[in-house]
């Protein structure tokens, strides 16, 4: 009986150093970028749900539009990367995603019947951005391109249908970038120049 209580008092004392010694190693590793933790494993979960969202939700709603969308393309640019780079600008820049303002960017009024699915692709691309900022690791989406240099495959990749040789145009989809570190890499539109 005695050997019984001093083996739970014993347990009870271990769980609760291993508590503080947690306790500690999360408040020395908090903030750090170059330190694996929790938050991390959370941002490699929001940047494969970022590449589905640009690869078949971006990319099908450009497609779909992109035969009958009014506006000026560049010279020798498929209209549905040239889209899609500017839905993704709506998504993940400076501002709020706004379901009309990808509808202007397809060229299409707010009661257009694409409005419902904007309004979902915005609000999936917001979510994103809330899970992201709530991890307390310093994240952003980069859209910073040279046009006219060499990708640099440390965190730039060619779009799958443009050859990774040719210079760097416009940005498709931008970087996920995390404390310093690529979660998911900028995707780009490559070409010799496009001439004005």
């Amino acid at each position: 009986m005695v050997l019984q209580q001093a083996y739970k008092a014993q347990e009870s004392r271990l769980s609760r150093l291993e508590k503080q010694l947690d306790s500690f190693m999360a408040s020395q590793t908090q903030g750090r970028g170059d330190i694996a933790s929790n938050s991390h494993s959370a941002h490699h979960v929001i940047a494969r749900e970022y590449d589905v969202l640009v690869e078949q939700k971006v990319q099908g709603l450009a497609r779909a539009t992109a035969g009958v969308a009014h506006g000026e393309f560049p010279n020798g640019v498929p209209p549905t990367l040239w889209l899609m780079s500017r839905i993704c600008m709506v998504l993940f820049g400076p501002g709020k995603p706004d379901g009309e303002t990808v509808l202007a960017v397809l060229g299409r009024g707010r009661l257009d019947q694409l409005a419902p699915q904007t309004a979902r692709l915005c609000e999936a691309a917001l979510n994103l951005r809330r899970r992201s900022a709530q991890t307390g690791l310093p994240c952003h989406w980069d859209f910073e391109i040279v046009p006219g240099q060499l990708i640099d495959e440390e965190w730039q990749e060619a779009w799958p249908s443009c050859e990774r040789t040719l210079p760097g145009q416009f940005v498709i989809s931008p970087a996920y970038v995390v404390a310093e570190q690529i979660y998911s890499r900028q995707r780009v539109f490559t070409s010799i120049p496009i001439p004005n």
